[in-house]
């Protein structure tokens, strides 16, 4: 969780285009609630808990693979 938001404030740093932050901040904050529905509702694994870990997977390689991109392409 905490290395999501350091990509999107990184992503803010390199002036990457809003939407692409406003995506990384709403997608994740979906998964979180996923996560959070699927503890509140049973007890151990869950679609829930799947979900909401699956979608902050996606934010991860995401936000990951912007940051590498908006870097080189600081650099050039």
């Amino acid at each position: 969780m905490p290395l999501a938001l350091l990509f999107v404030i990184a992503l803010e740093l390199m002036h990457a285009p809003n939407w692409l932050i406003w995506l990384e901040g709403g997608v994740l904050t979906i998964a979180r609630v996923a996560h959070a529905w699927g503890l509140i509702t049973t007890y151990g694994p869950s679609i829930g808990r799947a979900t909401g870990f699956f979608i902050t997977l996606f934010v991860y390689i995401l936000g990951s693979l912007a940051c590498v991109y908006y870097g080189i392409k600081g650099i050039i």
